[in-house]
């Protein structure tokens, strides 16, 4: 179990960034704030509650790293479009399988 949510040091390292390099500190964390938020309205709230016993599942934990590591890339395809070179335009999709199942076992489910 993570003991919290990741930091700023943690997507820097997950998108390998230099440490030092504090350029785009900001922007880390502005997209790891709105990673977390879409990872707590999606889950169960009992997955995140403080007061949990088991706070902070790991795939919670890596559910929001990806995602921050995702939406920081993703200035990078502003049109949702990304170039490689000889291979031509490559569509980047709204969501990422990876995450999706990260999530599937704590998501809040409504049934009506």
């Amino acid at each position: 179990m993570a003991a919290a949510w990741p930091a700023v040091a943690d997507v820097k390292a997950f998108l390998r960034l230099g440490s030092n390099d504090t350029t785009d500190d900001a922007l880390v964390a502005s997209e790891l704030a709105a990673a977390i938020a879409w990872v707590t309205n999606r889950v169960d709230p009992i997955y995140t509650t403080p007061n949990n016993a088991d706070y902070l599942p790991d795939p919670l934990y890596s559910a929001a790293l990806h995602e921050a590591g995702r939406l920081y890339r993703r200035r990078d395809s502003v049109d949702g479009t990304m170039g490689w070179g000889d291979m031509g335009v490559v569509r980047v999709g709204p969501k990422d399988p990876d995450i999706e199942t990260m999530l599937a076992p704590y998501l809040s489910v409504v049934l009506g």
